[in-house]
């Protein structure tokens, strides 16, 4: 399936209000209801459209420390898998990547206050044989973008 500039109109709409409804995104990119219906079918059975969620305010739930921290192990029986887990397991821990370059992984964790980022630190260096790491403090978020432009 080739994407068309309507598909990335409705993809766009979703993707800063997930809730609006087929008769403003109709009105939007001029098209009956029935046809947006049937694209937004085709674009979630393509994989074009993964899942529908919440993004939630981590001030909130006072989560208002975000940082990233760089990783690599020290690879040894059984240590990615304790790694893995214990990164599952983590709900300060949003996001897992692994990276090129000096580090092997970067986590995106928010958490309550530099002692709850400490007490998570220690208690993955006991969980996983980490070699190194360094973490950076995010100051202020400038952009985060949730859409996709091809």
């Amino acid at each position: 399936m080739k994407l068309d500039s309507i598909d990335l109109q409705i993809l766009k709409q979703l993707t800063e209000d997930a809730r609006m409804g087929l008769s403003t995104i109709s009105s939007i990119v001029n098209l009956s209801l029935p046809a947006v219906s049937e694209r937004i079918k085709k674009l979630e059975k393509n994989g074009y459209i993964e899942k529908y969620t919440v993004i939630l305010n981590p001030d909130k739930f006072n989560k208002t420390l975000t940082c990233f921290t760089f990783i690599t192990l020290r690879y040894s029986e059984g240590q990615l898998e304790s790694f893995r887990k214990f990164v599952e397991l983590n709900d300060d821990i949003m996001e897992c990547h692994l990276i090129t370059g000096e580090y092997e992984y970067v986590l995106k964790i928010v958490t309550e206050s530099p002692e709850s980022l400490g007490n998570l630190l220690d208690s993955l260096r006991k969980s996983a044989d980490v070699l190194t790491s360094s973490t950076s403090i995010s100051l202020s978020n400038i952009k985060n973008n949730v859409f996709i432009n091809p």
